[in-house]
């Protein structure tokens, strides 16, 4: 199966299943820290996958031609507030304005079927919100501490990212030490 046969498209109802499947494998086991499927924080409902669908949030799909799920980006248009700003250490400031416009997307969560891992669909999505979104800025935290999201980091600068920022906190959703870095690309 080659990108010539995948479909970009959001997603709907009858993909909310495929979805919850394809995020909670990615999410990572808090007892080891141990990021061999993945990195996802939590785990997710279909409830809560519908709640965001019906509120805003943008789940953009690769299908192929059976209509399987490979892959998914979840984005959003957050409301940003000073207290979240204050809280990131700027290794570029001058970020700070482009992402409070209305063309910034914030990438919450990108997550391929672990069937298809390696095989372009992470770059086949984004190339194909390149294509859809622009002009727009992209933004993202990959997860640096207590565990390493390596795989995220190398993709994301393949893609073109940067680094502008860093987030701190003692303790982050249970997680001890917790930091991540946040991306930013303009397309």
């Amino acid at each position: 199966m080659t990108p010539a046969n995948y479909q970009f498209l959001q997603a709907e109802n009858r993909h909310i299943h495929s979805i919850v499947q394809i995020h909670n494998h990615h999410v990572l086991d808090r007892q080891t820290l141990a990021g061999d499927q993945g990195f996802l924080l939590a785990p997710v409902t279909g409830e809560e996958i519908n709640h965001n669908l019906t509120n805003g949030s943008q789940y953009w799909l690769a299908v192929e031609d059976r209509d399987e799920v490979l892959g998914f980006v979840l984005l959003t248009q957050p409301k940003i507030d000073d207290e979240l700003l204050s809280q990131i250490i700027w290794q570029e400031a001058s970020c700070i304005d482009k992402i409070l416009t209305t063309q910034h997307f914030y990438i919450k969560i990108l997550a391929v079927n672990p069937n298809y891992m390696g095989q372009g669909i992470g770059q086949f999505l984004y190339t194909s919100l390149y294509q859809s979104l622009a002009p727009a800025v992209l933004s993202a935290f990959i997860v640096t501490k207590p565990a390493c999201n390596q795989r995220s980091l190398a993709f994301h600068q393949r893609q073109g990212f940067r680094q502008i920022g860093t987030f701190r906190q003692e303790v982050f959703l249970d997680l001890p030490n917790y930091e991540s870095i946040l991306v930013f690309k303009e397309i």
